[in-house]
């Protein structure tokens, strides 16, 4: 049994929804264009009211300014063209004789008084509750096949689960769809739905109490014949399939069958949908901006790569049905494929010293700009960068530059055999830089001078001073031989390292 209050809060969600579909209405009538139909005027109020005002009073400024009114954040759409309505009716005198703004206010207060008795929820309910067959509640819709197809959606309701597959009973929390063979008859799927406190109004019709109808009728036949028409959305035992449902019969052994194509699930898609948005909340758009700039962040930032949508519907979609309306007629489909892992690391068998300071620039941007904001704030500033402090804080922000070639080199060696530049085109310098540890007879003539780490440093020192702004910074040769001695010093506790553990 349901209880009163529950009873009374979906009579008046019922009233509420019918008092905001006719202030909708009205709120059209109001606002919308005149429309002309065998020389007679319609709709289009306060336009019209407007053009009266200019023509009979001396008014036009007012008129302008009640145009450009913004609708405050508390109104309502129809309570801000109301009072648009009666700001102009002010402008003029209450007792003009002026045809045309007669008609205008009897044609604007008939239709308030039609609208009223159409939405009255007795009335309402006579004149829509004959439109329920049309609507059903399902999880799975045909239209979503194809938005032709007339056959029917199905409520899925078995508990039963195949491991390994997603499916619509997996789910924690089903929200079930509302189809329609018939557009024109959602309003009364809106009243249905309508609840409180978990309950709907379906769930009432479904347990067989009409006490919430007792607010608009004391008439039981009436009653009784809402709820009959009423269970026709979920009790209907007219079921069928439909060519556009594309639902091809697999045979198979002892007269089993595979269905190759099943009705889609829109619940599924919307949950799939649903999880697919969290991508744009706040809470993820910030984490993201915490991994852009390399920021710790405690939320785990959700993606899902290699996505692909399905349009269902061109236009109209809530005509498939109220979900695929939400979805803007789209299905989001997931990738089934294993997650792989791809080297996206280059392969320098083939390529030259230049080729990898290239890619250096790229791989190191961020502690090179660390660096290039430093100095263009010492520089701004005037302040010298020898001074101990900030001379250190140079050396450490260089040092970063050098353990990341480092790591990069680290990382290109790591997918390539143990003595790969041997056969390379890279200058011997070069190929010590990536391999120090090798024991060759050309490789230790080179190691003895040590001339190979001085190159490499040299030409660090050059590569450093051409990425950094010489424009604002005014760099010389000087700056390149600080890089150069920075690095070198790094240079050879990496080689030392290097050779040690190998």
């Amino acid at each position: 049994m349901i209880s009163k209050q529950i009873s009374k809060m979906l009579s008046d969600g019922i009233a509420n929804y019918l008092a905001e579909r006719r202030d909708g209405k009205l709120e059209d009538y109001l606002k919308s264009k005149p429309q002309k139909k065998k020389d007679k005027v319609s709709k289009g109020i306060n336009i019209r009211l407007a053009n009266i005002v200019r023509r009979l009073t001396d008014q036009n400024q007012a008129v302008k300014e009640i145009e450009r009114t913004k609708k405050a954040k508390e109104q309502t759409a129809f309570a801000f063209q109301q009072e648009k309505y009666n700001n102009l009716l002010a402008l003029i005198d209450t007792d003009s004789t002026d045809s045309e703004l007669i008609e205008v206010k009897q044609e604007y207060s008939q239709a308030v008084s039609e609208l009223e008795r159409q939405h009255n929820p007795s009335i309402w309910l006579d004149e829509w509750i004959k439109k329920a067959k049309d609507i059903s509640f399902a999880t799975h819709v045909a239209k979503l096949t194809h938005s032709s197809s007339k056959g029917s959606s199905i409520l899925d309701s078995t508990k039963s689960e195949k491991y390994g597959y997603l499916t619509t009973n997996k789910l924690i929390e089903i929200e079930v769809d509302t189809a329609s063979s018939n557009a024109a008859s959602l309003p009364i799927a809106d009243i249905l739905k309508i609840e409180y406190e978990g309950v709907s109004v379906l769930d009432c019709v479904k347990a067989g109490d009409t006490s919430l109808f007792d607010a608009f009728t004391d008439d039981k036949t009436q009653i009784e014949n809402w709820v009959v028409e009423l269970k026709q959305a979920y009790d209907s035992d007219a079921k069928r399939s439909y060519f556009l449902s594309k639902q091809v019969y697999f045979p198979l052994d002892d007269g089993r069958y595979h269905l190759l194509l099943p009705l889609t699930s829109s619940s599924l898609a919307q949950a799939i949908h649903d999880e697919q948005r969290r991508y744009f909340n706040d809470e993820q758009t910030q984490a993201r901006a915490q991994k852009k700039e390399q920021k710790y962040s405690a939320v785990t930032i959700v993606s899902y790569p290699n996505k692909a949508r399905l349009n269902v519907t061109a236009s109209n979609h809530s005509n498939a049905s109220a979900l695929n309306g939400k979805r803007g007629g789209k299905l989001t489909l997931f990738s089934a494929q294993p997650p792989k892992w791809q080297v996206t690391t280059r392969n320098y068998k083939d390529q030259n010293e230049s080729a990898l300071f290239k890619a250096l620039a790229y791989e190191l941007k961020q502690p090179i700009a660390e660096l290039n904001t430093y100095l263009t704030l010492l520089k701004k500033k005037d302040l010298s960068d020898s001074q101990p402090t900030r001379a250190a804080a140079i050396t450490r922000k260089v040092q970063a530059i050098s353990h990341g070639l480092f790591d990069y080199i680290m990382l290109i060696n790591a997918n390539e055999q143990h003595g790969w530049t041997q056969t390379s085109n890279l200058p011997l310098p070069y190929q010590l830089l990536f391999e120090p540890y090798r024991d060759d007879n050309l490789a230790k003539a080179e190691k003895v001078s040590k001339e190979w780490q001085s190159v490499i440093s040299k030409a660090f020192g050059r590569w450093l001073n051409k990425r950094l702004d010489k424009k604002l910074l005014q760099l010389n040769t000087l700056h390149s031989e600080l890089w150069t001695r920075l690095f070198a010093q790094e240079l050879r506790e990496f080689v030392a390292l290097q050779e040690v553990s190998s």
